[in-house]
């Protein structure tokens, strides 16, 4: 029997003390919001304990009798989610939508609220967006196709239409939306959520965010900028207002002793929570007993008996008044986390004859029912309405505290084998795993022993991460599955490594993504896999060729090919001969470019792999360019997005993207270019690429620079130069010291000008990339033509403009080579060499003509724009 008559929770309860304050905050922010149709960001912070939760619900309850049929949504925040986790847990709850149910019957119920709100406005493209952040998936349609490939961004799209679906549904009835738990937000979450404060238009919304203090820790700018945000802080209660709780929650009591509430209140330090745990350990310890509806405090054992000092203490006095059976239910319980199951507990109840411990009596599941309703009625626990595992009853732990409490006092051999069965018991019980699902059986199969399979749902999961370009998440989650991978298992740890090199990569992480692959190496070496050995010499000599070793690249990526060839990959083949041709190209060796790429392509399409193709053809594409075959460049490009796009490639598509932009800048139409670049650029940084996205900087700031909005080129470029020194890039670091060196030209800054482009010169000389230093040539020797300097530096200048013209015909890059043509003339003119500058207008126009000529000649039959004005 338990040591105390069961006592129900609402025998423990007390009207809210000394928040009066801050409930009229509340209500003017929904006053506001209502009156003026406007959205209000209410941040609620304070520490554990001191009754957050408890003022929202009591003012929930007064909004809920209010007439202006206000509708109320919850969701918390877990404590690791993915992207956008806590909307997805509101609009599940706005929706009727279970966790992990992705069943037609739901999302059909889901497609009818949506109608209600929107009419038959693009039902299915609403849906579609809404449906992500829920892991609901509609029927497709043409136009989600069609959008799929148009210019925009999906995050931005699905934000967008979350926010018109919320003013849509507030324009129906007023919304009140509360976070709780935002400290353990993702970092989306919060700037979505500010966002929308922001952004909502007309929308009669509350946004009420609960978080304790480390959320201003974390984003020490939360909520700046925001017009209508209202903070309220809660602090401890008053010494007056915790004797008033105190006298409220013991108000049964016949009397009580002065001592006792003097010794109580200095305890609790003005936390509520606290005061509602040492009630509650009173009761439990027997020094308050219930007879009927009163209750009578024993005074000599109030006196002998020593109070808890600290929440932790009172916790455990709750805890330690639990009779055997309740308490060993709680243990079963909270090894499974803060949300449970009674199947589970069925599960693991049958456990005990194996371990020894007393069957439950009757009916084990009516038993354990009959227990946890009990525990509920005494405030351990809450029965959620809805469960994420059908059929079964899903319950949460009221006080987080306790289940951490019983968690740390339970045998490890106990909770081992209790964590060991909850998740194979929970792994047939889930139809459709979620990341998040993925990740929790991943916990709970480590806690419980069994590592390899933990590391297979923790790399499962970083696979769903890296296929939304979460990035960070990924890497997290594949660290955490090899951790757990013994060393003898090298083909699971082979392509887990592959993977986490790559994300390691896209996020800019350079020398650890080399050791992933190094990692990936050996394991390949011992295993005599020549396959994927090859994929890490590849992996390993493009991350050299990104940062100018490429000495070193040529070497790996050399072995790469032997390898693959060895192996008989076709595919690895393949991309190996396209990568040597890419470095020759970056080397300026161009003539043997074009026969290893088209051989790249010409086995690529034979073995019909869209992405592989793609590859080929953007870098086809590249080569066209360069050489100022614009048009059959723009084909390439072109060719290679529809591409990209059509198997999903979303890193692939940032690059054709960039490409064509590029090609328009190199034509002239710098506002067509710059509009492609931006684009790309958004991509570029939802899939976390960061090399792209200086490149994509940079390449906006020439685009700028060309508008004459020099302002915005410079800060692009500052950009991405940053990013460039971040990554070790010094190609891409060269290219943006010299562009910005131009910017300063223009502006007439001299002295800036010169050392952004004999930075340039230095690193381009290092690289020894034969167009990067011409291109860092001529632009010096424009620096040393300007006026200012007289005459005096021109002979300097004419020696770096003709050593930059050879440089560029070894290159055969004929675009710079007509600009530096035209650059040269320009000086001969100035010093009176009119014949020879004469000459030199004439091999820059037979450049140009060129160019047009082949620009003509590949737009034959092809419908094309192209303005030449820039080439002239």
């Amino acid at each position: 029997m338990p040591t105390q008559p069961e006592t129900s929770v609402r025998e423990v309860e007390a009207e809210l003390c000394g928040r009066d304050q801050e409930l009229t905050q509340l209500n003017e922010a929904l006053d506001r919001a209502l009156q003026y149709r406007a959205p209000q960001l209410v941040t609620v912070s304070g520490a554990a304990g001191v009754g957050k939760s408890r003022l929202v619900k009591e003012w929930l309850h007064a909004v809920r009798r209010r007439e202006d049929g206000v509708r109320v949504f919850h969701a918390s925040a877990p404590e690791q989610g993915g992207d956008y986790a806590i909307f997805g847990r509101l609009l599940r709850q706005r929706f009727g939508v279970l966790e992990g149910d992705g069943s037609e019957k739901a999302v059909d119920a889901f497609r009818a609220q949506i109608t209600e709100v929107f009419a038959d406005r693009r039902v299915t493209e609403v849906g579609h967006f809404l449906g992500s952040y829920m892991g609901l998936k509609l029927r497709d349609n043409p136009f989600l196709k069609v959008m799929e490939q148009a210019p925009g961004q999906r995050d931005q799209i699905a934000r967008a239409v979350l926010c018109r679906f919320l003013e849509a549904d507030a324009a129906r009835a007023p919304l009140v939306l509360v976070f709780e738990n935002v400290q353990r937000a993702d970092a989306k979450s919060l700037a979505l959520l500010k966002e929308l404060s922001e952004n909502l238009v007309a929308a009669p919304v509350v946004l009420v965010a609960l978080a304790r203090p480390e959320l201003l820790v974390r984003v020490p700018s939360w909520a700046q900028g925001v017009a209508d945000h209202v903070h309220v802080e809660l602090k401890a209660l008053s010494a007056l207002e915790t004797e008033r709780l105190l006298r409220a929650l013991l108000r049964k009591a016949e009397s009580l002793p002065r001592d006792l509430v003097d010794h109580a209140v200095e305890m609790t330090g003005g936390n509520p929570l606290f005061a509602y745990q040492l009630v509650r350990a009173l009761l439990a310890t027997g020094t308050i007993t219930v007879r009927g509806e009163r209750w009578y405090i024993d005074a000599g054992k109030a006196r002998s008996v020593e109070l808890p000092m600290s929440v932790e203490e009172a916790v455990a006095a709750r805890i330690a008044a639990l009779e055997p059976r309740e308490r060993d239910l709680l243990e079963k319980a909270a090894t499974l986390g803060s949300v449970f199951w009674n199947g589970a507990l069925v599960v693991l109840s049958r456990l005990q004859r194996e371990m020894g411990e007393e069957e439950l009596q009757d009916d084990l599941r009516a038993g354990i029912d009959r227990i946890l309703g009990q525990l509920v009625d005494r405030d351990y626990l809450l029965r959620m309405p809805d469960s994420t595992v059908a059929g079964e009853d899903e319950y949460v732990f009221k006080h987080n505290l306790e289940r951490e409490f019983v968690q740390k006092s339970t045998a490890p051999e106990r909770a081992r084998r209790y964590h060991l069965f909850g998740a194979q018991w929970l792994e047939t019980r889930l139809a459709e795993r979620s990341e998040e699902s993925l990740e929790y059986l991943g916990h709970m199969y480590e806690d419980g022993g069994n590592q390899r399979r933990a590391a297979y749902y923790f790399v499962t999961a970083a696979d769903r991460a890296r296929a939304r370009h979460a990035n960070e998440i990924a890497a997290r989650l594949y660290e955490r599955g090899l951790g757990l991978l013994d060393f003898d298992d090298a083909l699971s740890k082979i392509e887990a490594l592959h993977n986490l090199g790559d994300v390691l990569l896209l996020a800019g992480k350079i020398q650890p993504s080399l050791d992933r692959f190094a990692d990936m190496l050996r394991f390949a070496w011992l295993l005599d896999h020549p396959a994927k050995a090859g994929a890490a010499h590849s992996r390993i000599g493009r991350i050299y060729r990104q940062t100018a070793e490429y000495d070193k690249a040529a070497e790996h990526l050399r072995l790469a090919h032997q390898l693959f060839t060895r192996a008989g990959d076709r595919r690895g083949v393949a991309a190996a001969l396209d990568d040597i041709g890419k470095l020759h190209f970056l080397r300026g060796d161009y003539a043997p470019v074009l026969d290893l790429m088209r051989e790249a392509l010409t086995l690529r399409r034979g073995i019909g792999d869209k992405r592989s193709i793609a590859v080929s053809l953007a870098n086809i594409g590249r080569v066209h360019q360069s050489s100022g075959q614009f048009v059959a460049a723009i084909d390439c490009q072109r060719e290679a997005l529809e591409l990209f796009r059509a198997v999903g490639d979303r890193t692939g598509e940032v690059g054709a993207l960039e490409a064509l932009g590029t090609i328009y800048s190199d034509l002239g139409e710098h506002s067509r270019a710059y509009d492609l670049l931006k684009e790309a650029h958004l991509q570029a940084v939802e899939v976390g690429d960061r090399l792209s996205q200086a490149k994509l900087l940079a390449a906006m700031g020439e685009a700028q620079s060309a508008l004459g909005k020099h302002d915005v080129a410079a800060e692009h470029l500052d950009q991405a130069a940053q990013i460039a020194r971040d990554l070790g890039d010094r190609r891409l670091l060269a290219t943006c010291d010299r562009k910005l060196g131009e910017i300063h030209l223009a502006r007439g800054e001299l002295v800036e000008a010169r050392e952004h482009c004999e930075q340039a010169l230095a690193l381009a000389e290092k690289l020894g990339s034969r167009v990067e230093i011409a291109a860092t040539q001529r632009a010096l020797a424009l620096i040393l033509m300007h006026p200012s300097f007289g005459e005096k530096r021109l002979p300097e200048a004419e020696r770096l403009l003709e050593e930059a013209i050879r440089l560029l015909m070894e290159a055969h890059d004929e675009p710079e080579l007509a600009r530096t043509y035209e650059a040269l003339a320009r000086l001969l003119e100035a010093t009176g060499e009119m014949a020879r500058a004469t000459e030199l207008r004439k091999g820059a126009a037979a450049v140009v003509e060129r160019l047009k000529g082949a620009v003509r000649a590949s737009a034959r039959g092809v419908e094309v724009e192209v303005d030449l004005s820039g080439l002239d």
